[in-house]
């Protein structure tokens, strides 16, 4: 959940508990257990989660990842302070080690993000590009699948509870899914966002198709997993 509104907790993690699905969390460095401050963000003014709320989800398998220091368009000019300064910060402000970037906005500066990630800290990088990822897939351009309502034209694709997963199957890969903050009956942002009737269909669907073989775990799990066995 790119963000990490505390509306979460109310929404979304009964849904993760109902059906054992750890979540992750994508975190602006500067704004933890505060109020969002991005101006022109569907999600600007709502509650940031807490360290304390962090660590309780954490007690049942969640995960976080630095989402830069403010949110902004990284270029060489600042990426001293939103990639490594951002990675120390955030550290600090959940007392949690943080090994996995996640994008702010779009992949247009993912590659300034992956020539310095490494030397960050960083082991890994969600990106937005919708795909599914295998065991050859760079963990420095993780792709994610958008849980959304609608997407804006020209496309106008609706919310698909199976998209991506047979595809994983018959790749022998995984998927990483992504939201912002699911509310009832209406999304925040149709684009970004699905209802919490429509994450209940996406999970009872993984754990349907998926049956005894699907792994349900969080992203950094993964990656760790991965690296260990390359």
């Amino acid at each position: 959940y790119d963000e990490g509104c505390a509306a979460l907790l109310e929404h979304a993690v009964p849904l993760h508990r109902e059906y054992g699905i750890p979540g992750h969390v994508c975190f602006v460095a500067s704004q933890v257990g505060v109020v969002r401050d991005v101006p022109g963000s569907s999600y600007d003014g709502m509650m940031i989660l807490s360290r304390e709320q962090v660590h309780e989800l954490a007690k049942e398998g969640w995960g976080a990842s630095c989402h830069g220091m403010t949110h902004a368009h990284i270029t060489e000019d600042n990426v001293a302070f939103e990639v490594y300064e951002s990675r120390t910060r955030l550290e600090e402000a959940l007392d949690l080690p943080v090994a996995m970037f996640c994008l702010p906005g779009n992949n247009d500066h993912w590659p300034v993000v992956r020539a310095h990630a490494v030397a960050a800290g960083y082991t890994s990088i969600l990106t937005i590009f919708d795909d599914v990822n295998t065991g050859d897939t760079d963990p420095l351009r993780l792709c994610r699948c958008p849980l959304h309502t609608e997407y804006p034209p020209p496309f106008y694709s609706r919310f698909d509870p199976y998209k991506r997963l047979h595809q994983a199957i018959d790749r022998g890969g995984w998927v990483i899914d992504y939201a912002h903050c699911p509310m009832p009956d209406k999304p925040i942002h149709p684009a970004k966002d699905c209802t919490t009737a429509e994450l209940a269909q996406r999970f009872e669907t993984v754990r349907r198709v998926g049956g005894d073989d699907v792994w349900l775990a969080e992203p950094n799990e993964v990656v760790e997993f991965l690296l260990a066995t390359q």
